[in-house]
């Protein structure tokens, strides 16, 4: 081969490769580009409005979720009269806050902005209440009974029990009261609880981690403290097994009472003439009043018959004088969960 042509094809070889470097080295500028697009969120929405503490020094955070890294993330006041409170990115998942005392009679509040590259800014406020303002604790999902909050879980397979809790507050507490540890290191609780310390519209959930098998109902109760607001409790109950068979006994014990043993009142008999009975069970009872000879239950409204069953006694009367010039008869039945296990005819006889 000719020099000259050796020549030509060294120089047509290093024409390519230029070309080649010049093509990926634009391919690569225009990757960096695209990856100036990113996405931003806050991580909770709990964060996007937070109530901090007036009476101490504050170090809390707000979580984000985005695909930018730290470097190109950037937070700035939108209001934040007197910089009492500042923000700044830890990393990319973290923005830091801080807060001093507050000794003011009103609330302040400062608000900031999240923004990096391509995507959409979030905000979130802070504020901090004024020495003035009450904390108040508001609870929901919590049935109330009787103007108390309480809860009663099934003996076993019992659903997890949640609530929110909401507070002007920097933040609320949890204090568990368990009287049924004996406090000698054999306890396991029958509970778990996935916080005790938490923000406002934060969820509490109660997972029940045991059947009960004892003769009796298991209870805790939790006392929610927030500021200066008044305590809050509830009272969480676990029932006891079903009884599978029971004993009934006249009121002072001594005396078994046969099944099916007929009751009978004077029509005379009013809610203050009562007959008790003592019950002995290896488990919950449950009372109600069905149809002579039947299982169909007579609701309260329907009854003229009170039967009520605690501490081991079942008390029985009629709520008022038989007025209707006929007999009229209704049956109490003892039940272990859904097996009947006693029951107890009962008449209030006619007006002479």
């Amino acid at each position: 081969m000719k020099i000259i042509d050796l020549k030509f094809w060294i120089i047509a070889l290093l024409a390519v490769t230029s070309s080649f470097v010049l093509s990926s080295c634009d391919n690569d500028d225009d990757k960096k580009g695209e990856d100036l697009t990113y996405s931003l969120s806050l991580a909770s929405e709990e964060d996007a409005l937070l109530e901090l503490p007036t009476d101490e020094l504050v170090d809390t955070v707000v979580h984000i979720t985005t695909d930018a890294p730290a470097e190109l993330i950037n937070v700035e006041a939108i209001e934040n009269n007197g910089s009492w409170c500042t923000a700044k990115v830890l990393d990319n998942t973290t923005i830091s806050i801080k807060a001093g005392i507050h000794t003011g009679n009103t609330d302040r509040t400062a608000s900031f902005k999240i923004t990096v590259p391509g995507a959409e800014p979030v905000e979130f406020t802070i504020t901090q209440l004024g020495t003035d303002t009450q904390n108040t604790i508001t609870l929901s999902g919590v049935p109330m009974e009787n103007n108390m909050y309480s809860y009663t879980a099934p003996y076993k397979d019992g659903a997890p029990f949640s609530f929110v809790i909401k507070t002007n507050a920097g933040r609320w507490n949890i204090a568990v009261q368990d009287w049924n540890d004996p406090e000698d290191g054999t306890y396991t609780p029958w509970y778990s609880i996935n916080k005790t310390s938490g923000r406002s519209g934060e969820t509490v959930e109660i997972k029940f981690t045991q059947a009960n098998e004892d003769s009796w109902m298991r209870n805790i109760t939790l006392e929610i403290t927030a500021g200066s607001a008044d305590p809050v409790s509830i009272t969480i109950m676990q029932n006891v097994k079903p009884a599978t068979a029971i004993t009934v006994y006249d009121a002072e014990w001594t005396e078994e009472i046969a099944n099916n043993t007929l009751l009978s009142f004077n029509a005379s008999d009013a809610n203050t003439t009562k007959v008790e009975y003592g019950i002995d069970a290896d488990g919950s009872i449950d009372v109600v009043i069905c149809e002579t000879g039947t299982s169909k239950v007579i609701t309260d409204e329907e009854s003229w018959l009170n039967a009520y069953y605690g501490m081991g006694t079942l008390s029985i009367s009629p709520r008022s004088a038989n007025t209707t010039g006929a007999e009229r008869k209704l049956d109490v039945v003892l039940k272990g969960g859904e097996t009947e296990l006693f029951r107890i005819p009962v008449v209030q006889k006619a007006k002479i």
